[in-house]
């Protein structure tokens, strides 16, 4: 009897590190095809279905979520410092309901920014949390700041 359920927990143990392995191997395959496509904005771009950007201009594209603390401080500061934005492409995408992106947009009146995206493309996408920026120049992904970040550290990038 010993011997059965040794074999049996020995069978769980070495199912349960197989399958711990699998998922973690699959991940690492996410994280990398990820980092894949975020390094070119029109590889982001085109699978997120975003249609109306121009590639040849210098582009940050800010994934946020309105009840994110640091994402509302943010939009706060980008719209209080919109003038120094003025040369540069500006898309925020929201995983969250249309609605509920704009409405929280039109607050700072940031919401003709906006791009509309699928959100099970984006979250699967973009690996991570909110707020993630990324700064494109000449449609190559320069920097990507995970968190919160200051304006002047965006700004400062694209100088």
């Amino acid at each position: 009897m010993k011997k059965i359920v040794l074999s049996i927990m020995s069978l769980l143990i070495v199912g349960l590190l197989g399958w711990m392995g699998y998922t973690s191997v699959m991940k690492l395959k996410k994280i990398n095809h990820s980092e894949e496509i975020i390094q070119n904005l029109n590889s982001l771009t085109n699978i997120l279905g975003i249609k109306e950007t121009n590639n040849e201009q210098s582009t940050i594209f800010m994934y946020f979520n309105s009840d994110c603390h640091f994402c509302q401080w943010e939009m706060k500061e980008i719209s209080e410092n919109i003038e120094k934005f003025q040369h540069y492409q500006l898309l925020l995408a929201s995983f969250e309901p249309k609605k509920n992106a704009l409405d929280f947009l039109q607050q700072y009146n940031l919401a003709q920014h906006y791009v509309e995206v699928d959100p099970y493309l984006l979250t699967n996408t973009i690996t991570g949390g909110v707020p993630q920026t990324f700064i494109y120049e000449n449609s190559l992904l320069k920097k990507h700041f995970i968190g919160e970040v200051k304006i002047e550290a965006i700004l400062k990038v694209l100088e």
